[in-house]
């Protein structure tokens, strides 16, 4: 396989495996985690399994085995004698000859103390050796009880059909359980004729009876602390595996296949809502997520030709509005000039109010109308070209203490509202120190009020612009309050700046459902009139959307129209910002 070739299968494996739908993805994740697991739970298991034997080697490495038998009672000392088992009836019944050979019969070591020469188990070492009364008296684990065989027809006809009963039996009775049941059992030796008595008469060695036993040792249960640590991790071994590789295995799962892609499209999100669109959804994990990020790449895509086309629009129409305005001053001035020229050559000659001939021959009135709308032209000019110039107004933020601006923009605001013939209501807040206000003023028509003094580091604000803004809310408001017009100030922190909010109340009628979300906008109004032309919010807006703020519309709980401004006064730099687009649109 060529190097081309083991890149390209590399990464068809890895887009298969980044395109998996989240079900398959799942099913992967949890064989991965079963595989996994199943092989550490048994290698552990063989480590601790195996240090296990180890300790139960050498814990047993001196322990003796007791060889199990048989063993035929020797009366003359009192003791055990290994033996062997001679079956008389060729497997028909249960007659059998029972053989002691007091040196042994091969099947374990004479000798019990000591390495020497002897036999051993091959799986853990221990020394096997033959039974003795006194091992059975003094160990615990050691039990003998009756091999069996021999018995009459009486036994089986007392005993139900089977004689036999494996209880232990007690070594001090040994003894004469051994002679009682030699006598009533079936005599074997009298079957073979004078054979076998011969052969125990003649050897010493050899011992020959009907009646034999064999010898029970209980395995040892006690076991260090250390042994069971290690039973008990080999048991729970597969399941804290299991655990363990399940926590790895669904976090990464977790993190690669829910966290990541969705992090991804929460951050498209979160750009796409600030009108960012100067950017592209980046291929994501998963079938599912990754639909779902070419859907937010579409719209952000389509969001982005939208905003520019909006944009361009925007442009086209203030550039159309700056043509206009100045288009129309031209005709406007020439009729302002004509109404004066119409009017010095109109003066009365003779009488007041009569042409040299007689009449005159435009009455006043007509020149008057004719001024006024002139003039209402020549501001609606004026205003035009103002709003098609504020988008490009620098903001040039400098130092200001908060009692400072609070005296300057009550000195703005103030003969505003006396010249309504209203009351100014004026009320500070200062929460930079913890939420608490500091102090608050409330000024009738009287001399201004002094406004809270704050030890706090003063504020980034364009006063001009703050003016200008001020200005536009306390015309709106005094044009529709009835006694009264409030007017808070209030700076408070938040995401580690400072924020003004500037706001206006009045008690008069409120905003109407339709002012409440168009009131911002231009030449917007439910009252127009010669002298306002709907832009005094929409100007008030702008600056403030310039100064890194927005303008909020309500109405007061207990009636009466409210707009809020607020603006950041952090840190600013000196240096003028870019114009921002007009409302509602982002620049592309």
């Amino acid at each position: 396989m060529t190097p081309h070739t083991k890149r390209t299968l590399r990464a068809r494996l890895s887009a298969w495996w980044r395109g998996l739908p989240l079900m398959r993805a799942f099913a992967c994740y949890t064989v991965i985690c079963i595989l996994a697991a199943s092989v550490v739970s048994l290698v552990a298991i063989e480590v601790l399994m195996t240090a296990y034997d180890h300790l139960d080697y050498e814990r047993n490495a001196e322990r003796l085995v007791v060889d199990s038998g048989p063993y035929v009672y020797d009366a003359a000392t009192d003791e055990l004698v290994p033996a062997v088992s001679i079956d008389l009836a060729s497997g028909v019944g249960d007659r059998i000859l029972f053989l002691g050979l007091r040196g042994g019969t091969g099947r374990a070591s004479v000798e019990v103390s000591g390495r020497g020469a002897g036999v051993y188990l091959a799986d853990t070492g221990q020394k096997v050796v033959y039974a003795t009364l006194d091992m059975l008296r003094d160990d615990a684990t050691l039990s003998i009880m009756d091999w069996g065989a021999n018995y009459v027809e009486e036994d089986y006809a007392e005993a139900g059909g089977n004689p036999y009963d494996p209880a232990p039996l007690a070594v001090g009775d040994l003894a004469s359980y051994d002679a009682r049941e030699r006598a009533e059992r079936a005599q074997v030796t009298d079957e073979l004729g004078d054979t076998i008595g011969r052969l125990d008469a003649a050897d010493d060695d050899v011992l020959v009876s009907n009646v034999a036993y064999y010898v029970a040792q209980s395995a040892e249960s006690a076991e260090s602390f250390l042994m069971l640590g290690l039973r008990l991790a080999a048991g729970f071994s597969p399941f804290v595996a299991l655990g363990v590789f399940a926590v790895i295995a669904f976090r990464r799962f977790y993190r690669m296949r829910l966290a990541e892609p969705l992090g991804a499209l929460h951050a498209a999100a979160d750009r796409i809502a600030v009108q960012d669109l100067d950017f592209t959804v980046d291929e994501v994990r998963g079938r599912e997520f990754g639909r779902l990020a070419e859907a937010f790449e579409r719209m952000r895509g389509s969001l982005e030709r939208a905003q520019s086309e909006l944009w361009e629009t925007a442009e086209a129409r203030r550039r159309l509005n700056a043509a206009f305005a100045h288009d129309l001053r031209t005709p406007v001035t020439v009729l302002k000039g004509t109404l004066e020229m119409a009017r010095a050559l109109d003066a009365p000659a003779e009488e007041p109010g009569q042409a040299p001939g007689g009449a005159r021959v435009v009455p006043d009135t007509v020149l008057d109308t004719l001024t006024a709308q002139v003039s209402r032209l020549e501001a609606y000019a004026q205003a035009m070209t103002g709003v098609t110039k504020l988008e490009d107004r620098p903001v040039r933020p400098e130092p200001i203490a908060f009692a400072e601006l609070g005296d300057e923009l009550v000195r703005t605001a103030r003969p505003m509202v006396e010249r309504a013939g209203l009351r100014l209501d004026v009320h500070t807040v200062d929460e930079r120190d913890g939420g608490a206000p500091r102090a608050g003023v409330r000024g009738g028509a009287g001399p201004t009020a002094d406004v809270a003094v704050s030890g706090e580091a003063p504020l980034m604000v364009d006063l001009a612009l703050a003016d200008e803004v001020l200005g536009n809310m306390v015309s709106n408001a005094s044009r529709y309050a009835e006694h009264v017009v409030a007017l808070e100030l209030r700076v408070y922190t938040r995401d580690g700046g400072a924020w003004l909010s500037l706001t206006v109340a009045d008690d008069g009628p409120g905003f109407s459902s339709e002012a409440l979300h168009h009131g911002c906008d231009a030449f917007f109004g439910e009252a127009k009139s010669a002298e306002h032309f709907g832009l005094g919010l929409a100007i008030a807006s702008t600056l403030t959307r310039l100064h890194g703020g927005s303008v909020e519309l309500a109405n007061g709980p207990s009636g009466g129209a409210r707009v809020t401004a607020t603006v950041d006064v952090g840190a600013c730099d000196a240096d003028a910002p870019e114009p921002l687009p007009p409302r509602g649109l982002a620049k592309p």
